[in-house]
């Protein structure tokens, strides 16, 4: 699979699995069985600042998809394990210096606080409350 490999040449092809996995994430028998995987290459291209904008920011944008339908089966499966990783990225995300982006567009540090936001709001305050004071 071509997300093993994680080459910046062959981003325009990541960004296009990624848009494709957006596009399957209500559909949970095609994402489940996969999630880990997939959650952990989303973690690292998203905060890799080697690749481009658009592609950190349809990693995060899965990665916020993921809070909307998965973050319970994680929670049940994994534990907190990946939530953790998660907001853990998305804090190192959100604190990039905002003056490396065009002001007038969407940025990964914007994108991040976004898919915070949306952690905060689906995972049960009882367990993402511990979390966000960790890394704050």
């Amino acid at each position: 699979m071509v997300l093993n490999a994680l080459d910046l040449e062959q981003e325009d092809l990541i960004h296009k699995v990624f848009e494709t996995f957006n596009e399957f994430v209500e559909i949970k028998k095609v994402l489940g069985p996969h999630l880990p995987m997939i959650i952990e290459k989303a973690l690292l291209i998203s905060s890799n600042r080697d690749f481009g904008v658009n592609l950190r920011e349809v990693t995060l944008l899965f990665l916020e998809l993921i809070s909307e339908k998965y973050a319970r089966v994680l929670i049940k499966k994994h534990g907190l394990n990946f939530i953790d990783k998660i907001i853990e990225q998305g804090f190192n995300i959100a604190s990039e210096d905002p003056e490396l982006y065009d002001e007038n567009e969407a940025s990964p540090p914007s994108m991040a606080v976004q898919m915070l936001y949306s952690y905060s709001c689906t995972v049960p305050n009882e367990k993402v409350y511990p979390i966000f004071k960790k890394y704050l």
